[in-house]
């Protein structure tokens, strides 16, 4: 069975999709499946699927919740009651979004070791998992939240991808990824001198300048302020085409 939240909420077995209607047990199942293997107190899942109601019977609508989940759910996994709460019993490499910091942090370490192919096998996969947003569909403010540290984690890895790549000697092939990441991402300096980078080792000096300018334009647009050190610093190694630009062999 496979949990899926990086994208349009989804529960599989093998190639089956199984039905799972309500926002309340999509929300608990959720919160569940995000502390696979851990207990969750049922007054956090109260206060996070429920929120502000006030209803008396929240307590009794959670346990059949639960009920309907563990029905749905078996004999693929369970949902054990612990003290003051519940479990899901399920690997966590089941669940996507639990997978995907996993494979991040492989990548990060094959990287270290210095086995490159190995960091972009990873990468990759970590990265495929993602469908689209990350708990689409659940509106509430903890699933927001959720959602947003997920997001982070994504943009960390496709930007760790990106200097693994850049570090391979694939300027060219990632050139368009950036130029994406740029474009959907305009405040995030890093993809902006991964950008650079990349333009100025595919012999493309003068895209990299303008990329710096587009930055300094965007940064005080928006921020009001100039754009960092780290850059700064970038934009003048292009202008005197610093040697310790150039791909190391």
């Amino acid at each position: 069975m496979d949990i899926n939240v990086l994208g349009p909420w989804e529960v599989r077995v093998g190639g089956t999709r199984l039905p799972l209607a309500g926002t309340r047990r999509v929300g608990v199942l959720t919160r569940l499946a995000l502390s696979a293997g851990q207990p969750v107190s049922a007054d956090h899942l109260l206060a996070q699927i429920w929120g502000e109601s006030t209803a008396t019977t929240a307590d009794k609508q959670l346990h059949i919740v639960v009920s309907k989940l563990r029905a749905l759910l078996s004999p693929h996994a369970g949902i054990a009651t612990v003290s003051g709460g519940y479990q899901l019993n399920v690997p966590r490499e089941q669940v996507d979004a639990l997978q995907f910091p996993l494979l991040a942090r492989q990548a990060r370490a094959a990287k270290a070791q210095g086995d490159l192919a190995a960091a972009d096998t990873l990468f990759h996969r970590a990265l495929a998992l993602w469908r689209g947003e990350a708990l689409a569909g659940i509106r509430t403010p903890w699933a927001r939240a959720e959602a947003a540290r997920l997001e982070e984690e994504r943009l960390i890895a496709q930007e760790d991808h990106a200097d693994l790549r850049l570090a391979a000697g694939d300027h060219h092939g990632v050139v368009p990824v950036l130029a994406g990441h740029v474009t959907a991402h305009p405040l995030r300096e890093r993809p902006r001198a991964q950008l650079m980078l990349a333009l100025y080792r595919a012999s493309r000096p003068s895209e990299a300048l303008d990329v710096y300018l587009d930055t300094r334009r965007v940064m005080a647009d928006e921020l009001g302020i100039e754009p960092g050190t780290a850059l700064r610093r970038l934009h003048q190694a292009v202008l005197r085409r610093d040697p310790a630009l150039d791909p190391r062999g």
